[in-house]
């Protein structure tokens, strides 16, 4: 009678553990539907910063679901950078040549500081789309560069915000609900303009943010101080050395 009832209590546990683990299957297979559902439900845009200092990298990553455009799109970045920041356009034609992308950029001035610099918009081709998974995606480097700030008494650093791009395509938009405005581009190959569609996007930033640090207009008096000290020491220094070369 025992071992008939141990019998009875296993068969009841190893019933347990078959519809626990039914649950289980059936919840992983609703909650992946889910996911595939939240990934083709719009195209996103993923992006960084990289690096430290006055000298980054900026990284944009776009994935859009496989339902919503054509295999061949082309793609373009429309970026519009604040005074206080600049791409070299010299340094994107070096990257351009070493598999880097193409790019379309306005004359720069990269000595000015950011008080006398203007709004700048670049155009940037990231590299065409791959199909990984149920999701084309491309991704995209450049070098970004932050200018120099004039001194202020009221602050020790200030922030720099770069807004999200315009996304545009080259292609046909299957689903008319992402197209925004169209526009003309230079093509790719930049040799003639292209009629682009843009599109919304979700991203996980608003914005990319930039802490600069600036110089403080209360140091101006000791700066200037130090700096005559020792100009007047070096050029004392160096009349000693002419004097005593020449008495020789």
């Amino acid at each position: 009678m025992k071992l008939v009832l141990e019998f009875y209590v296993l068969d009841i546990r190893l019933r347990r553990n078959a519809i626990i683990m039914e649950v289980d299957l059936f919840m992983l297979v609703v909650l992946g539907t889910a996911i595939t559902a939240a990934v083709s439900s719009s195209p996103n845009l993923y992006r960084t910063v990289r690096k430290n200092g006055f000298h980054r990298e900026l990284f944009t990553k776009i994935f859009i679901p496989t339902s919503l455009i054509d295999a061949k799109c082309e793609c373009l970045i429309e970026e519009q950078f604040p005074p206080g920041l600049y791409i070299d356009p010299y340094e994107l034609k070096n990257y351009r040549e070493k598999g880097g992308p193409q790019f379309d950029s306005p004359a720069v001035d990269i000595e000015k500081p950011k008080e006398l610099s203007p709004n700048l918009v670049f155009i940037i081709y990231p590299q065409q789309f791959t199909a990984i998974g149920p999701e084309y995606v491309t991704n995209v480097t450049v070098p970004v560069h932050i200018r120099y700030h004039q001194p202020s008494s009221r602050y020790d650093t200030v922030q720099i915000q770069l807004k999200n791009p315009r996304l545009y395509l080259l292609c046909q938009v299957i689903d008319k609900s992402i197209q925004m405005n169209k526009k003309q581009f230079p093509c790719n190959s930049l040799d003639n303009n292209c009629l682009w569609t843009e599109i919304k996007y979700k991203t996980d930033v608003i914005n990319i943010e930039f802490d600069v640090p600036v110089g403080s207009l209360h140091h101006q008096g000791s700066v200037i101080s130090v700096t005559l000290a020792v100009t007047i020491a070096c050029c004392l220094y160096l009349s000693s050395k002419m004097l005593h070369t020449h008495v020789k």
